[in-house]
């Protein structure tokens, strides 16, 4: 980077807070672990701190820092812990599991060739023809 440029953004001061709740953004952080609701970090906020907001304005605030995680990191914690607790290691032995039925269930699904032809009697459109209701049991007429 040139040191000109360098020079300009060491010289900007740091960019205060836009949310009212950064500063008890560990408080909050804390009641969620605490399995506290938005309703009550807000009742709680109201009443401890004097800071009055809304669920939605809590959990905007909280997701919106939330939404900074890499999903990749994430990913991989998950997949730490599925390893930890034996999910994706089996013996040739075992059976395979209800999970592992439906997703191969799934796979041969979607692998399955569509349907192209029409099951006889199905709907069949005439656009030179009005629509008409059929009744169950009568013969459509043509007239």
């Amino acid at each position: 980077m040139d040191t000109k440029f360098k020079e300009i953004l060491d010289g900007l001061p740091d960019k205060p807070p836009r949310s009212r709740l950064e500063p008890y953004r560990e408080l909050i952080s804390e009641l969620r672990r605490r399995g506290r609701t938005y309703r009550d970090i807000a009742q709680i906020l109201g009443e401890k701190c004097q800071v009055q907001v809304t669920a939605s304005g809590v959990h905007d605030f909280v997701r919106a820092r939330v939404k900074g995680k890499s999903t990749k990191r994430v990913a991989t914690d998950a997949m730490k812990t599925a390893t930890a607790f034996g999910a994706g290691i089996r013996d040739s032995t075992q059976k395979p599991s209800v999970d592992d039925k439906v997703q191969r269930r799934i796979v041969a699904l979607k692998a399955r060739k569509p349907m192209t032809k029409a099951a006889p009697g199905a709907f069949q459109f005439d656009p030179t023809q009005p629509l008409r209701l059929k009744k169950p049991g009568k013969p459509a007429t043509d007239k």
